[in-house]
């Protein structure tokens, strides 16, 4: 067996069911997906046992190897008892989201469970089962440094569980940003990244394909009436950002693969 690896690396892409990596295997390069599908192991016959597949019920089951009834995410938004309303997932007033840069245009929110918070705060809290991260910090004695990052906060919250750091891009700016539960201020490092305004930059660029449409396995459905036009990002390539300045500009990019080069980058 191999020595005790200094890297451990959990990517959870939402929505790729297990099939899609044979249907669009053609297009693949020799790195990426075929590189893990040649050098790694290929688990076939796994299943999750929960129906509701919702982005914070998906990531927690991966993250804490527990069902939805066990690790309490049993959904993007739910009915809470004590308060009479619905709640989202991950939100925690007390864990106020950490301020970054003011932008000229306040970002219009497109995320139907969002809009369900009440407040800015995000923390794990919620979240009753230890994750594969906290696990590894007491195996560690604390010297592991344990990181989760992602488009979406509820993403990143669920990987980071509650002994990591959780950082998630911001619709308003491009920046990426966390709560009051991790830190009270940023890193130096994270104000120098949001420092340099990358996203920004891909103002008046847009999202193209990188093949001939012939080659996609989809590239003939490129129109389809259940498709979002997020006010003129249109149904059809090429997808214009546009302005920076435009209330959808930083959710195009994040929607888009520009979205997750900035998250690796």
């Amino acid at each position: 067996m191999a020595g005790q690896p200094r890297l451990v690396l959990q990517i959870t892409i939402d929505g790729l069911r297990g099939d899609l990596l044979d249907r669009y295997a053609d297009n693949f390069g020799t790195d990426g997906f075929n590189y893990l599908r040649n050098k790694g192991v290929v688990y076939t016959n796994a299943h999750y046992l929960h129906a509701n597949t919702e982005t914070i019920v998906g990531h927690t089951t991966l993250a804490t190897g527990a069902t939805p009834s066990v690790h309490g995410m049993i959904g993007n938004v739910w009915y809470h008892a004590d308060s009479g309303e619905l709640g989202y997932n991950i939100e925690d007033a007390d864990a106020p989201l950490l301020p970054t840069r003011e932008h000229s245009a306040k970002g219009a929110q497109v995320d139907p469970a969002q809009k369900r918070a009440r407040s800015s705060g995000r923390s794990p809290r919620g979240i009753l089962a230890p994750t594969f991260s906290d696990t590894l910090k007491i195996a560690t004695a604390g010297k592991a440094k344990i990181f989760g990052i992602s488009g979406k906060d509820r993403s990143a919250v669920a990987m980071a569980g509650k002994t990591g750091t959780a950082y998630w891009y911001s619709t308003n700016n491009g920046d990426f940003q966390s709560s009051g539960y991790y830190m009270d201020k940023y890193p130096n490092w994270v104000n120098d990244w949001n420092g340099q305004d990358k996203a920004a930059q891909l103002a008046d660029k847009q999202w193209q394909l990188l093949l001939d449409p012939a080659r996609y396995v989809l590239g003939h459905q490129d129109d389809r009436p259940y498709e979002v036009d997020l006010k003129g990002y249109g149904r059809t390539f090429p997808h214009p950002f546009g302005a920076a300045n435009h209330p959808l500009f930083f959710t195009r990019v994040l929607v888009s693969p520009e979205g997750d080069r900035l998250l690796l980058d």
